[in-house]
């Protein structure tokens, strides 16, 4: 019978071996600690040149459909089909707010795991359940010595194998909140992913919170007749548009230094343009 090693796909797989045609969902834990448990799922994709990298938080349901496709697939295969399952179109639209994905020419059709651009993951890579339940936040990953090893350490390996990385989206305020907190050599993940020279963006999380998701689509102008339509969804602008501005700020500067590099080459052709012809005279 088939069989899975656990190890060759999880840093913390220990010696685990399951058959893939009759595990039980008891044989894929890896770690249980008080109420935090760690399943087998390494959901997400592995492309050769990605350009943006989207990371959820922790694959919740998606690590149902993983066990289900696993009983047919190989293990890469059904992570990949498995990551970011039945959210895909919602993050589309996200992706495709304010222009984004066109800006760093990234086409959105088919799936987004197929895309040779796209990196899709989670800050940890397997399954953490707490209290059975696939509702967390970014302390109990911190409280999860599991958890946040995997986002120390496998999460910012997996970043730096691929140096065409350039923009990293993290769905949901869980998300920023953990990458805030969770440290690796001395440094917030996010301040070590910054020192790397990678643009780090949070985007409302797919599946929770469609107020947010809304009022981070708009424009600056269409707030104020969306909001007399709907008053209140006003408590959910001050993240979404934080959220907004950082992401418009980060275009900027970006089309600013990809125009300054295209000036910088040009200016550099003139220059031995000109000393080419005064050496002719």
């Amino acid at each position: 019978m088939p069989e899975i090693r656990l190890s060759d796909y999880c840093c913390q797989g220990g010696s685990k071996v399951i058959d893939s045609e009759s595990f039980k969902d008891e044989d894929l834990v890896i770690a249980t600690r008080g109420k935090n448990t760690l399943m087998f799922s390494p959901l997400g994709n592995k492309p050769k040149t990605p350009v943006l990298a989207l990371v959820g938080i922790t694959p919740g349901g998606q690590s149902e459909v993983f066990a289900k496709l696993l009983r047919s697939q190989t293990v890469a295969a059904a992570a990949s089909e498995a990551a970011f399952a039945k959210g895909q179109d919602t993050i589309k639209i996200l992706l495709g707010a304010q222009r984004f994905a066109q800006h760093i020419g990234v086409d959105l059709n088919g799936d987004l795991n197929d895309n040779p651009k796209i990196f899709t993951t989670s800050l940890v890579k397997c399954c953490l359940k707490v209290d059975g339940s696939y509702k967390y936040k970014a302390p109990d990953i911190a409280a999860s010595p599991e958890a946040s090893f995997c986002v120390s350490n496998r999460f910012i390996s997996d970043v730096e194998q691929y140096p065409s990385l350039k923009w990293i989206v993290i769905f949901g305020d869980s998300g920023w909140e953990a990458i805030n907190s969770i440290r690796h050599n001395g440094l917030t993940i996010l301040e070590y992913l910054k020192s790397k020279g990678l643009i780090v963006l949070n985007f409302p999380h797919f599946s929770q919170n469609f107020q947010q998701r809304a009022i981070f689509a708009l424009g600056s102008e269409e707030e104020p007749e969306y909001f007399k339509n709907k008053p209140t969804h006003k408590v959910y602008a001050p993240k979404a548009q934080r959220m907004r501005a950082d992401l418009l700020k980060s275009i900027g500067s970006s089309s600013q230094t990809f125009y300054e590099g295209v000036l910088r080459e040009l200016y550099q052709k003139d220059k031995k343009l000109l000393v080419k012809r005064s050496m002719q005279r």
